[in-house]
């Protein structure tokens, strides 16, 4: 079990709480309000096996935790004079295979869901593109946004190749932006902001070891005065297994190697991704 306070209304909370599950196995079975219910998810379990294998991770299980069911509550609460939440974890081991592998999830998903409260702004960037307000922004003004402008954009879903269509490609993969980006004194793109990309190719898994693969780039961010600017990065490619697992090396294992399938892959909610601006723009600041 774990409890803790979180400087963040329960609404956030549970936003912050939904998109940490998935990063330590969850899946939800149950939503009602604030009582959520939630279990382990086999196939995110896979994933994690294969990612503890390739990076060392050695004993019984691999690294892996029990599997369980959690149970969660979240309520308002106040500490110190500062108004939040209570988040209240309780993770129950199945009884098959509770002795194996690590003591459960309790304090991993509630360590996840602070940080990503943390992460995230409070602003909803799908209704208010243009970020967190800002007071005393100052009469407007033009101010020039320079080419290569660097900033730091967060993905806001987890992405599972398990959950995504084939035809994924060209659909939009959303983030927001972490920081607000400063020139001249002036903010010209806030905190929270709306960043989009889109995906350029999703494949699933498939036999003969071949794995899953997630493959997406960045389109554009919302300034402050709401114009959808141009921006790039590096083009993401998200691989299931090891990159030097190939079909033809799987393959020859025989007819056992034929009939193996694939990794799938998970990218986290969070996970941060360095752009930058396409071009030089004229930004009105002040609103």
């Amino acid at each position: 079990m774990d409890e803790r306070f979180v400087p963040a209304p329960p609404e956030q909370v549970k936003f912050a709480l939904l998109r940490a599950l998935p990063a330590v196995d969850g899946k939800v079975v149950k939503d009602k309000g604030f009582h959520i219910e939630a279990k382990t998810d086999m196939g995110l379990r896979q994933v994690e096996a294969r990612e503890n294998k390739d990076a060392g991770v050695r004993g019984r299980g691999a690294g892996w935790g029990a599997l369980g069911e959690f149970r969660i509550d979240i309520s308002p609460a106040t500490q110190d004079a500062v108004q939040g939440s209570l988040l209240h974890i309780q993770f129950h081991k199945n009884a098959f295979v509770g002795r194996m592998g690590g003591e459960g999830y309790a304090q991993p998903l509630a360590e996840e869901t602070a940080c990503l409260v943390k992460l995230f702004s409070t602003n909803d960037p799908a209704t208010n593109p243009r970020g967190l307000e800002v007071k005393d922004a100052g009469p407007p003004h033009a101010v020039t946004l320079p080419d290569a402008t660097p900033l730091k954009v967060l993905l806001r879903d987890p992405l599972y190749s398990k959950k995504l269509e084939k035809d994924s490609a060209g659909k939009t993969v959303q983030f927001e932006v972490a920081e607000d980006v400063v020139v001249d004194g002036a903010i010209l793109i806030r905190r929270g902001a709306l960043a989009n990309g889109h995906f350029t190719d999703v494949e699933k898994t498939k036999m003969a070891g071949r794995h899953a693969e997630i493959d997406f780039v960045f389109d554009t961010v919302t300034t402050v005065d709401g114009q959808e600017i141009p921006v790039s990065g590096t083009s993401e490619e998200a691989r299931g297994g090891r990159h030097r697992d190939t079909w033809s090396n799987v393959s020859q294992a025989g007819v056992f190697g034929f009939l193996a399938k694939g990794t799938d892959v998970f990218i986290r909610a969070g996970t941060a991704y360095d752009v930058e601006v396409s071009g030089q723009h004229t930004v009105q600041t002040g609103r």
